[in-house]
C-alpha cells in the first residue's frame, strides 16, 4: 500500500506546516465543499522509472504531481490568492520528506522529494493556472515529487 502511504505522507506534511488554521483544507479524495479563502490538495501518481540497477534492491523512481487548489472569492484580483500561492510554494520547494511525513533536515532516507531532479529545470512548484469559476476563483499551484521505493 505504498500509493496509500505517499498519500499520508504528503497530506502530514502539508497539514503539519500549514500553519494558518482560517483557511480550511480539503484532503485528496475526501469529501470537501470549497468556500471563500480556502485550499484543496489532489494527489496524482505517475510514471514510475528505474532510479538504479543493483544486484539485491533496485531503486524505483515514481513521479508525481501535488496540486494544490487555491479558493478565492471571484472579482477580488490577483492580491486574493497570491500570498497563498507563495506560501504554498515555499513549502514544497526542494523539501524531502519521510514516510512518516516529517520535514527532513539532515541525513534521514527520503520517502518524498518535491523539486525531483528527475525533472531537470522543470521541477519546481508553480503556479498552473488561474481562472475564473463563480463564485470563486481558482489557482493551481504543482509541486511535483518524486516517492523512492526498492524492489
Amino acid at each position: 500500500m505504498t500509493l496509500q502511504n505517499e498519500r499520508k505522507a504528503i497530506e502530514t506534511y502539508f497539514t503539519t506546516a500549514w500553519t494558518d488554521t482560517t483557511v480550511p483544507v480539503g484532503m485528496d479524495g475526501h469529501e470537501f465543499t470549497p468556500s471563500i479563502n480556502s485550499i484543496r490538495l489532489t494527489i496524482k501518481s505517475g510514471a514510475a522509472i528505474q532510479g538504479s540497477i543493483g544486484r539485491i534492491a533496485n531503486r524505483i523512481d515514481h513521479i508525481g504531481t501535488l496540486t494544490a487548489t487555491i479558493y478565492t472569492a471571484g472579482g477580488e484580483g490577483s492580491a486574493a490568492w497570491r500570498g497563498y500561492a507563495e506560501t504554498i510554494t515555499g513549502l514544497f520547494f526542494e523539501k524531502s520528506i519521510t514516510s512518516a511525513g516529517a520535514l527532513i533536515t539532515t541525513g534521514t532516507d527520503t520517502f518524498i522529494r518535491f523539486s525531483p531532479p528527475q525533472l531537470g529545470d522543470n521541477r519546481h512548484p508553480y503556479i498552473a493556472a488561474d481562472f475564473a469559476s463563480p463564485p470563486f476563483h481558482q489557482t493551481n499551484v504543482i509541486a511535483p515529487y518524486v516517492r523512492y521505493s526498492h524492489r
